[in-house]
């Protein structure tokens, strides 16, 4: 008898009816990076340590954990990408009822972009969503004019080049978005125009034609270096915001309540800040 037929489009359009309601860190960029990067480390050891219960063949075990090695490379990176557009939609969303200047324009949108997030509840989300955060200079551009004090170019640089600390960190940063690319757009294969971009960013010999096979170390290293990147944006993103603010406020003390905005940067931000003098309260 045969088999019966499936309808392959529709159970395409099944999984859009798979999810789970978000974990209560979202509420906040910083949290909800923690919890994003905490699941994906507790996958790779709850895999671990069960299959340390099984006799495998070590070969086989090794490919199918560069396999899952590879899917939470990416997965640890793409928690970081989301961080910096959510924080910098708290940006938008906390500045834009108070300036009129054209600090938006640093964001490209497309009005086709646009129109599909026009249920978006906020004008940050509609703004930053669109749009990818995979290059350390356009990041920079993007906080630098948004965070920039009203009717001026600013100089606040997220990733800075200077003291050589920062520029590393920065060069760093890039190594980590062509990985991105490499396992997103090639599946971990390392193309030769891979190669060059590699071979340039990181100033050393980057084998072409290789499959991309990060280990435990590498995986656990990446963590700890995005870990720290993500509080470190978060300490710079949360002043410079205050700053701003406060410039704001002392220029026009009618246009917000300085404590209401400083309690509601606090607790986003996770850290105690400060609008005009009013010190944030953090919540109970």
């Amino acid at each position: 008898m045969p088999r019966p037929l499936i309808d392959l489009p529709r159970k395409i359009k099944d999984i859009l009816a798979h999810f789970v309601d978000l974990p209560v860190e979202a509420a906040a960029p910083l949290t909800h990076y923690r919890r994003s990067g905490a699941d994906i480390w507790n996958l790779l050891l709850y895999v671990e340590r069960n299959l340390a219960q099984l006799e495998l063949y070590p070969a086989v075990l090794r490919r199918h954990l560069g396999r899952l090695n590879g899917m939470i490379l990416i997965s640890l990176i793409e928690a970081f990408e989301r961080y910096l557009k959510e924080i910098a939609a708290v940006c938008v969303d906390s500045i834009a009822p108070y300036v009129l200047d054209e600090r938006f324009n640093v964001f490209r949108v497309q009005g086709s972009s646009l129109a599909a997030h026009y249920g978006a509840n906020t004008l940050g989300k509609s703004l930053c969503e669109a749009i990818t955060w995979l290059n350390c200079s356009e990041i920079n551009d993007r906080f630098k004019k948004l965070l920039s004090h009203p009717f001026t170019v600013g100089n606040f640089e997220l990733f800075a080049r200077q003291p050589p600390i920062e520029l590393q960190r920065f060069e760093t940063l890039n190594i980590i978005w062509q990985l991105r690319h490499t396992v997103v757009h090639n599946v971990g294969v390392i193309t030769n125009s891979d190669a060059i971009k590699l071979r340039l960013l990181a100033k050393e010999h980057v084998e072409a034609d290789r499959m991309l096979a990060p280990t435990r170390d590498d995986l656990r290293y990446l963590k700890r270096f995005l870990d720290e990147a993500a509080d470190r944006c978060n300490t710079l993103i949360g002043n410079q915001l205050a700053l701003l603010l406060t410039a704001i406020h002392a220029d026009n003390p009618s246009v917000f309540v300085a404590q209401e905005i400083a309690n509601e940067i606090t607790a986003t931000f996770g850290n105690v800040l400060s609008v005009n003098g009013a010190l944030g309260i953090p919540p109970s």
